[in-house]
């Protein structure tokens, strides 16, 4: 599988599939050349993902080789993330980078939060992400004209929080030195910019199983739920997007929301009414939305608890509506915590 990928490798780091090192005024190209990761898995699995790099160095110099994998932080990534490497540099492991380290050039911020500003989510649609950052386990040296190839072995324990999710991985390669910097160097095959990092973004990946509701960050939604996670107690706010495709409420002045909750005992309560307390109010050219107190909204007892909400959006004479995917499927939702 080789998805989109963005070439940002001068002057970087080490052996190893990613394998690079470099100092101030010394560099290494670095390509990613590919990525091998299954279609699918499911829900628990170990992933095994590999990187494989090549690199071009033009002097000599030492340092750690830093990788980035962008996730859900539903997966917990910190605890189920390993990485190894080999390369015609030595072999080797990485280890996390702790978070209290500052990256350099990243104006005082640590690796995640500087990988968050360059990159942001990679072209997900759902900010519900984070970067899991590490470093090889030492230095690694390299000299003037060395060709440098190697592998990056991980493991990835998906979906730590149950959820069936479609998401793109994607994957960022460093130095401890240089940080997301480039100078003009041009090198054969490399291009005539050289950065001193790299950045890859995977194609959609789907991981299925799972007790939790469907998770999609990479295809347009008719609607999001804020927050991606929470309970019947806390507000809720639902946004419908009409201009992701044509539906049945396109050109609609009003749209509402009608839902149905299902409690912990077992009964279904039903909400679906034209009125101020489902009206969706607009918020900018054909997107609408509704902020609700679930307990309230399904008026349920104090010993209830709201477990889960189908859902549809219609137009003012309730006669219209659009479900999951514009088909008659409703939108689900689970209530839970993160």
């Amino acid at each position: 599988m080789l998805p989109r990928l963005r070439i940002k490798g001068r002057k970087i780091w080490m052996p190893a599939a990613l394998l690079i090192v470099a100092i101030v005024f010394s560099f290494c190209h670095i390509k990613i050349t590919k990525v091998t990761i299954p279609a699918s898995a499911n829900v628990g699995d170990v992933v095994p993902i590999q990187l494989d790099i090549d690199v071009s160095c033009n002097s000599d110099g030492s340092d750690k080789l830093i990788l980035g994998v962008l996730m859900p932080k539903g997966w917990k990534g910190t605890q189920n993330l390993t990485a190894t490497y080999k390369s015609s540099k030595g072999d080797g492991s990485f280890v996390m980078t702790p978070l209290t380290t500052l990256a350099p050039h990243g104006d005082g911020k640590n690796w995640p939060d500087y990988m968050r500003a360059t990159f942001g989510i990679a072209g997900n649609l759902i900010d519900d992400m984070e970067w899991v950052v590490m470093q090889s386990d030492v230095p690694f040296n390299y000299a003037n004209n060395d060709k440098i190839t190697g592998s990056i072995f991980l493991k990835l324990k998906v979906a730590a929080d149950d959820n069936p999710t479609i998401v793109k991985l994607a994957y960022v390669v460093a130095n401890t030195t240089n940080g997301f910097t480039s100078d003009n160097f041009t090198d054969a095959g490399y291009g005539a910019t050289a950065e001193y990092y790299n950045e890859y973004i995977g194609d959609c990946f789907t991981v299925n199983g799972g007790s939790g509701d469907l998770v999609d960050f990479c295809n347009p939604q008719l609607t999001i739920i804020s927050p991606p996670k929470s309970l019947d107690n806390d507000l809720v706010t639902i946004t419908f997007d009409s201009n992701v495709i044509s539906t049945a409420l396109t050109g609609s002045s009003e749209v509402y929301l009608c839902a149905t909750g299902t409690t912990s005992d077992g009964k279904t309560i039903t909400v679906c009414e034209q009125t101020d307390k489902t009206k969706m109010k607009p918020t900018s050219a054909g997107r609408y939305e509704i902020t609700m107190w679930p307990r309230s909204f399904f008026g349920v007892s104090d010993n209830q608890t709201v477990v889960s909400m189908t859902y549809y959006i219609t137009d003012k004479t309730g006669t219209k509506q659009v479900g999951y995917g514009n088909t008659a499927a409703p939108f689900t939702y689970k209530f839970k915590c993160g």
